[in-house]
């Protein structure tokens, strides 16, 4: 049996529930739980962590700083690679950082049985799905500030060496200072993905694609935004299978309402058609036809 390193493990979150709960407890028995955390990219005065469970909370201006690191609206989402700053700067004597997204599940029954194929890899960065970016890649084009081959991966599970945190560092604080000074928009910032596999790949840091060092099946582990996964979907599913996105009821809900309002946001088409010729009829009656009619064709796409 291979020796077990001192490797910290932190679940990725904004919130803490149930699932997050449940998964911190799964690989705290790997771990230990004084090796395991939840990271949170948040305002402190906006969460509150349940007593007994340990925790790095950061922004822009508590571990990490907007002076030194590009912060746009959606970083939290955007930028997983700041949780590994975050646990740089908190935490010490580690030889490897876990970062894990919380709608993973693992359908073993111990985390032994996963973390334990990797004891013996001493890679800088896993990933799944490590390797050259497809052009289809949504967020492809932001990599052309990195003047480097385009890499990608797959982030809802990584592990990286405390070692190599600096080099990406450095690199995110240039690139922040050129977006700063540049005033480039938003929405050319590199993601967590495309930035830490192009940059790591760049400056030599030795990077390698998870599910092809697991034992585990990776099949059921997507991230196209129609894919998801149920407790009913899962009951019959054990063994060495991870999955990825795995949502309790509330958080599936919620995440496609999330989806629903951005997609009708930007139908402004159809949302203007529709305003318009309702509030521009001046037959009381006919509006109400109007509405009616719209209504029940909404309806009827459900």
């Amino acid at each position: 049996m291979a020796e077990k390193k001192k490797n910290a493990v932190a679940i990725r979150c904004h919130q803490i529930g149930e699932a997050e709960k449940k998964l911190y407890s799964f690989v705290a028995e790997y771990f230990g739980k004084e090796n395991t955390f939840f990271v949170m990219n948040v305002d402190p005065a906006t969460v509150k962590v349940p007593e007994g469970y340990n925790h790095i909370i950061f922004n822009h201006e508590t571990i990490l700083s907007r002076e030194q690191l590009y912060w746009p609206q959606d970083v939290a989402w955007k930028c997983g690679d700041y949780c590994y700053y975050a646990m740089f700067n908190a935490l010490s004597g580690y030889a490897y950082f876990w970062l894990i997204e919380p709608d993973i599940k693992f359908c073993c029954d111990t985390a032994e049985t996963f973390f334990e194929d990797f004891e013996t890899q001493e890679a800088d960065f896993l990933a799944p799905k490590f390797g050259r970016a497809l052009e289809t890649l949504p967020f492809y084009s932001t990599a052309r500030v990195l003047d480097s081959p385009p890499m990608s991966c797959l982030f809802g599970i990584t592990r990286m060496n405390p070692a190599a945190i600096h080099k990406l560092v450095n690199t995110r604080q240039n690139l922040s200072e050129k977006f700063y000074k540049e005033k480039i928009p938003p929405s050319q910032y590199p993601n967590d993905e495309i930035f830490v596999s192009t940059v790591g790949a760049r400056l030599g840091l030795r990077c390698a694609p998870m599910d092809k060092l697991s034992s585990f099946n990776f099949l059921l582990f997507s991230v196209d935004p129609n894919v998801y996964f149920l407790e009913q979907d899962l009951k019959d599913v054990k063994g060495k299978f991870i999955v990825h996105p795995f949502m309790d009821g509330e958080t599936f809900v919620n995440k496609k309402m999330r989806r629903f309002e951005s997609v009708l946001n930007q139908s402004f088409p159809l949302l203007d058609f529709m305003a318009q010729s309702i509030n521009k009829c001046s037959d009381e009656k006919l509006k109400e036809v109007l509405r009616e009619k719209f209504r029940k064709r909404l309806q009827d796409c459900v």
